[in-house]
């Protein structure tokens, strides 16, 4: 990006460990901050394939502003790319320039996320999250970060590991009509269908099948912005 580009708005970064999904969400959120509800943003997830490898995907915020299309990426930051606006909804085109900066990894079905019609909610009462909770702070900040916009769940996992218990947080959102749960230990893991985020029954579910040998998942109270 030339320096004389301006970016469109400033996005507050978290810095939370694998946090691209997390981040580009929140970046999403920034831009209907600024720009209200009828900007177009987006966000960009794929599959990787790296030197003929599967690997872990990517996710990356995409905006039209000022007649262009800019891109946000936690890896690279911002970017405005060299595609027309009227291509805009086609994420294959979308991915092109800013595949540019991966140049090993081969993009999996790219598809552009849209998400609306949400607004904060609180859920039933929290239990006080146990001293020392494993990756608390990275899911506390995006927790509270992604709440100004939609119901979130924080939850404490208890799994058993090496004959131990151990206890770290996640947290479980939806974005596009899908069910995300994000732990700083393995990022946001996406599951197809939508009901409440308190859904205990689903919530264990999913976190089974993101951490072997769990034992306990339970509600946490949400913490105070700036806390």
């Amino acid at each position: 990006m030339a320096a004389a580009e301006t970016p469109p708005f400033v996005y507050d970064r978290m810095w939370v460990a694998n946090g691209c999904f997390v981040e580009s969400v929140a970046c999403y959120d920034a831009f209907h901050e600024s720009f209200g509800a009828d900007g177009w943003g987006r966000v960009l997830q794929w599959g990787a394939r790296e030197d003929e490898v599967m690997v872990a995907g990517h996710a990356v915020a995409v905006f039209e502003s000022g007649g262009a299309l800019w891109c946000w990426d936690v890896n690279h930051g911002w970017m405005r790319l060299s595609i027309a606006p009227a291509e805009r909804d086609d994420a294959a085109a979308v991915a092109v320039p800013i595949l540019a900066n991966y140049p090993r990894v081969t993009a999996v079905y790219p598809i552009l996320w849209d998400d609306g019609g949400q607004v904060p909610a609180q859920g039933p009462p929290g239990a006080e999250a146990a001293p020392g909770a494993g990756n608390s702070r990275d899911a506390e900040m995006a927790a509270v970060r992604l709440a100004r916009h939609r119901p979130v769940n924080l939850i404490e996992v208890t799994q058993l590991e090496n004959g131990e218990s151990r206890t770290s947080e996640a947290v479980v959102f939806v974005f596009g009509g899908r069910m995300c749960v994000y732990s700083p230990l393995t990022g946001t893991t996406t599951f197809r269908g939508r009901t409440s985020v308190w859904n205990v029954r689903l919530t264990l579910e999913m976190v089974r099948r993101i951490f072997p040998g769990v034992e306990q998942v339970r509600s946490l109270a949400l913490p105070a912005p700036g806390s």
